[in-house]
């Protein structure tokens, strides 16, 4: 088995990331782990920043598939609610005035909540 080692310097960063993987070619191990980076707001979107699905305890995997499904509608619909604050200058209602610290996801649940 083939294992690469990339050493990845990024714009703007003072230090390198290094990428283990077996997949040949640098780019692509590059680009898989940029894509892996921005999955991991969804991740955590769903579980410790958002819903907090890791607390539902459900081990049956259709259950979780459903609960899955559900979460990421409600992510979406979400999503659409921070752009249409942000669209229409509400964030300060919900956030800070001087700059924006949340994500459009908790923009739009904030503003469900706040609703």
């Amino acid at each position: 088995m083939t294992v690469n080692l990339v050493g990845w310097w990024g714009r703007g960063y003072e230090q390198s990331i290094y990428l283990l993987s077996n997949p040949a070619g640098k780019y692509l191990i590059c680009r898989y782990y940029h894509r892996r980076a921005l999955i991991e707001t969804l991740f955590s979107d769903q579980k410790s920043r958002g819903f907090h699905i890791h607390k539902s305890h459900l081990s049956d995997p259709e259950r979780i598939s459903k609960l899955l499904v559900a979460t990421c509608l409600d992510y979406i619909w979400m999503i659409m609610q921070g752009l249409w604050v942000v669209a229409n200058g509400r964030v300060g209602w919900i956030d800070r005035t001087d700059r924006q610290d949340k994500s459009i996801f908790r923009l739009g649940l904030d503003w469900l909540r706040h609703c």
